[in-house]
């Protein structure tokens, strides 16, 4: 491929307010690039099912989740802007104090009826192929990583072929879903191999990372 001059699109702030301009950002790209496959984070299919929606059944779209059992509570919501900050009040003002983050068993079969590839991440099973702590991409961005190790958990999972460019979309997450974030993967057979080629679209800033050090 020729060197080529790009644009990225730098979000003023993160949230699921730009998922419509995020999917029509990778759609875009995916089909200047060729590109048949589309994998997407989501916790409760919502995001899958509009990504579904926008990029249609010529694309292999591989949906990833977390475990059915797992819940948020509010305090780890991100509640650095405004409308972060709202969300999470709205939800304690309806006496919520944890929302699941993993897709009911009913959601993933409703998916995989659309023709979906819907999967669990396993940490062991991931942990185990990259063998080291990629959380340092938080300074990059929340979504990025999050993007990134879909993309990972789609080839460890054999949702995804190795050597193959595909679409990673994820969200800030913890403030509404949605997608905020698209970047072009590479996988590869080995963790050091992948590579992410592209960065389509991303909030400027995102929110400090809630992970321990």
């Amino acid at each position: 491929m020729d060197d080529q001059i790009l644009s990225v699109n730098y979000l003023a702030e993160p949230g699921p307010h730009n998922t419509d301009l995020t999917l029509a950002t990778a759609l875009t790209r995916a089909m200047e690039l060729g590109l048949g496959h589309v994998v997407v984070a989501t916790d409760s299919g919502k995001t899958a099912r509009k990504t579904l929606e926008v990029f249609g059944e010529d694309f292999d779209i591989v949906a990833v989740t977390n475990s059915r059992k797992l819940r948020l509570p509010l305090s780890g919501l991100h509640d650095y802007t405004e409308r972060f900050r709202e969300f999470r009040e709205s939800l304690r003002a309806k006496g919520i104090k944890a929302i699941p983050v993993g897709m009911s068993d009913e959601g993933m079969e409703e998916l995989r009826g659309a023709g979906v590839k819907v999967s669990r991440i396993d940490w062991g099973e991931f942990n185990a192929f990259v063998k080291r702590d990629i959380n340092a991409i938080d300074c990059i961005g929340t979504a990025v990583r999050v993007a990134l190790v879909c993309a990972v958990w789609g080839y460890v999972n054999g949702d995804v072929p190795p050597a193959t460019d595909v679409i990673s979309l994820a969200g800030t997450g913890f403030g509404g879903g949605g997608a905020d974030v698209a970047i072009v993967v590479r996988t590869a057979e080995e963790w050091k191999d992948f590579r992410v080629l592209e960065t389509l679209i991303r909030p400027r800033v995102s929110p400090p990372s809630k992970l321990n050090r």
